[in-house]
């Protein structure tokens, strides 16, 4: 698989899903997070400032 590829099928909203156990301390945590993944064009301003950053 290309990166490209692998860049096209990630598009779309992905939900992520996991608990924590402390049993020590007795304590339950659950975290629940939606990500977005979206194209961006090459001319989008965000990504022709982050390529031309030269601190990253």
């Amino acid at each position: 698989m290309e990166t490209t590829e692998l860049f096209e099928l990630s598009i779309g909203r992905s939900r992520s899903h996991h608990s924590d156990h402390y049993f020590a301390f007795a304590h339950f945590e659950q975290v629940l997070s939606n990500t977005d993944i979206e194209s961006l064009s090459v001319n989008e301003p965000m990504v022709v400032e982050i390529c031309l950053d030269k601190s990253r």
